[in-house]
């Protein structure tokens, strides 16, 4: 869902800040040692339980105050005070879509279930040589008049070949290969999530951004994604850093917080570059939450603050 042009981000971006004619460079082995250390910092982060479910028990530790603020903490020193309590976020699994009637035509997004697992389209391309290995073979006998008890493993609404991507967990990340083409495939529900290391390091490697590069909201509103405006990495640890170390939020609309796009909240466009090729779309509201946005799931890290700000200008 795109928002109303409104409450734009007001400011300049410094020229320390944004390098127009930056290319991809090697990875950044300061934004991993720092990255490292934030996740560290944090209290009792609990390990990624990919195959969670409602009934299992929420990680140890997760109603712990978070930790104290430093005296002094600006963006330029990476502090950040998350939010306080700290709780696991348990993200549904994805929601079936919904038939409508007869006669009525709707845009349906690319999903395939495998695994008892639904994976949705990201709309990533990537190289070939990423695949690891065939996994599966998909329908794509579904579409928006299928009903529910035609959503059974290896339904999908596109047909094609399934595979397992190097270097991600297959529980997260597939790829589907279909008219010689490889799009990845993200699954992030039925899991929980307690901190942004738990999605944005375990499962899309973050840690590996060797670029990163926005789109303003204007551009990407109007779908022209390929106006891109590089932004030196080094300026982005303590924005990494932080992320890895904030507390994952529910901001859909059965959440305590409400829907974050009901808001009006106006929103930045931050991509991060990895080492294998791939890309790490970061959807950023200015209320300092920021969305995967590879997937629908409305989970965000909550990281309001300078560190926060600083980014979100830069990118507007």
């Amino acid at each position: 869902m795109k928002n109303q042009d409104i409450f734009k981000a007001v400011g300049a971006v410094s020229d320390s800040l944004i390098d127009e004619a930056a290319a991809p460079r090697k990875p950044c082995r300061s934004v991993i040692a720092l990255a490292a250390a934030a996740a560290c910092a944090a209290v009792a982060l609990a390990a990624w339980q990919p195959w969670a479910s409602p009934a299992s028990p929420i990680p140890s530790g997760a109603a712990e105050a978070s930790p104290a603020a430093e005296p002094g903490a600006t963006a330029g020193n990476g502090v950040f005070v998350p939010a306080d309590p700290w709780e696991a976020v348990y993200v549904e699994p994805e929601a079936l879509p919904a038939a409508p009637g007869v006669g009525f035509a709707a845009d349906m997004i690319g999903f395939f279930i495998h695994n008892g697992r639904m994976y949705t389209q990201t709309g990533q391309y990537i190289d070939t040589a990423l695949l690891a290995g065939r996994v599966a073979a998909v329908s794509g006998d579904i579409d928006e008049w299928s009903h529910a008890e035609e959503y059974v493993e290896g339904a999908s609404s596109v047909a094609g070949e399934v595979y397992a991507v190097s270097g991600y967990d297959e529980g997260f990340r597939l790829a589907l290969v279909s008219g010689g083409e490889a799009q990845l495939y993200d699954s992030v529900g039925d899991r929980w999530l307690r901190s942004g290391a738990d999605l944005f390091e375990a499962c899309l490697h973050v840690e590996n951004a060797v670029a990163a590069y926005y789109v303003t909201d204007a551009d990407w509103e109007l779908e022209a994604a390929g106006n891109r405006r590089y932004i030196e990495l080094e300026s982005l640890e303590p924005f990494i850093a932080t992320l890895l170390a904030s507390p994952m939020q529910d901001w859909g609309p059965g959440g305590g917080n409400g829907d974050i796009y009901g808001y009006g909240y106006a929103e930045a466009h931050l991509y991060l570059e990895l080492a294998d090729g791939t890309a790490v779309p970061l959807r950023l509201f200015e209320n300092g939450c920021v969305k995967y946005d590879g997937s629908a799931a409305r989970v965000c890290a909550y990281m309001p603050g300078a560190i926060f700000d600083e980014v979100f200008a830069a990118c507007g």
